[in-house]
């Protein structure tokens, strides 16, 4: 029985962070890359100042210059950041429950932050990938677009729990240059 209770507990961990992410991932975009905070500068600096200026939500949403590629993913230095950030609460969950959701949460987040970076990059830089076929990319990749285009919109970019949540999340028509399925 307690190994049935630490996969479970495991499974409901990684299940809970994955969630935990898509709100996370929505408070970061919203409330600090596009606000300018005097003590932080440099995210939204670099994602309202320089992501959104460079792609725009008409034909400029798509990667149209190769250095502009450098402009999609977050530094590398910034995973390992969010990861260390989250590890406080994942272990203080761990000791205050006495399930195994440390590991199980670290995964998660570093899966949703994965997925974050790739479903993003092939947002900005599509090439024809498989997944980019998907009405489920098409559909994400659309609400990205009209974020571009009105940016008190769509912050979500993997799942629009933020957005559901907190009133922001609206439909869009397929992204400029989508494919087609």
């Amino acid at each position: 029985m307690p190994g049935v209770v630490a996969v479970l507990g495991a499974a409901g961990g990684f299940v809970l962070f994955f969630l935990y992410a898509s709100l996370f991932e929505y408070a970061l975009h919203r409330w600090v890359m596009h606000r300018p905070w005097r003590a932080l500068p440099y995210p939204y600096q670099v994602h309202t100042l320089l992501h959104h200026r460079i792609f725009r939500g008409d034909e400029a949403y798509r990667v149209r210059h190769p250095e502009d590629r450098d402009l999609i993913l977050f530094q590398w230095w910034q995973a390992p950041l969010l990861l260390a950030v989250h590890a406080p609460l994942a272990w203080g969950l761990e000791r205050a429950s006495g399930l195994p959701v440390f590991w199980a949460g670290m995964v998660a987040l570093a899966v949703y932050y994965g997925l974050y970076e790739y479903l993003h990059f092939c947002m900005h830089a599509p090439a024809g990938r498989w997944i980019e076929r998907t009405r489920w990319f098409q559909a994400l990749d659309a609400r990205h677009a009209l974020h571009h285009r009105r940016w008190r919109t769509n912050f979500n970019v993997v799942l629009p729990l933020g957005d559901l949540a907190f009133g922001t999340l609206r439909p869009a028509t397929p992204a400029p240059g989508a494919l087609s399925t």
